[in-house]
């Protein structure tokens, strides 16, 4: 199984801001896109040379991004909700891809009302067989646009 460890549950970089807002709820909102963040660089800073390690710690980390986009679509604004659903579905199913490019519009809201910036991880990926099938091999290739 392949992984791009840059993109893992989260847009392809490290995260500076916090919640910059003065909405009632967006502290909320804030701290919960600036958790999903921490679990996400969790993951692309996990060891894949160790896939059992590996594969405990995504498995973990999709329990929690899930519980995580649960919360925030409960104080997020409305317009975000269905975005939100298709991600949990999309990191539920080990769809990373696809949980990348729906939470475009998580995303652009945290931008705007967080602080959020993205800026660009070292292009890093890994073939992760698995578990109990042997060790992993890296490769390197560029991550998708965040």
């Amino acid at each position: 199984m392949s992984f791009v460890l840059a993109t893992v549950l989260s847009s392809c970089g490290r995260v500076s801001g916090g919640s910059k807002s003065t909405k009632a709820s967006t502290p909320s909102a804030c701290a919960y896109v600036a958790k999903l963040d921490t679990i996400a660089t969790t993951v692309a800073n996990a060891d894949v040379h160790q896939p059992d390690t590996f594969k405990q710690t995504l498995d973990t980390a999709v329990h929690d991004y899930v519980a995580n986009v649960r919360q925030l679509r409960a104080v997020a604004p409305a317009d975000l909700s269905s975005g939100l659903q298709r991600v949990e579905a999309d990191v539920q199913q080990y769809r990373f891809d696809a949980a990348l490019a729906d939470r475009a519009e998580l995303d652009s809201y945290a931008a705007r009302t967080c602080g959020r910036t993205v800026q660009p991880l070292t292009p890093t990926s890994a073939s992760v067989p698995a578990a109990g099938s042997g060790s992993a091999t890296p490769t390197t290739s560029a991550p998708p646009a965040g």
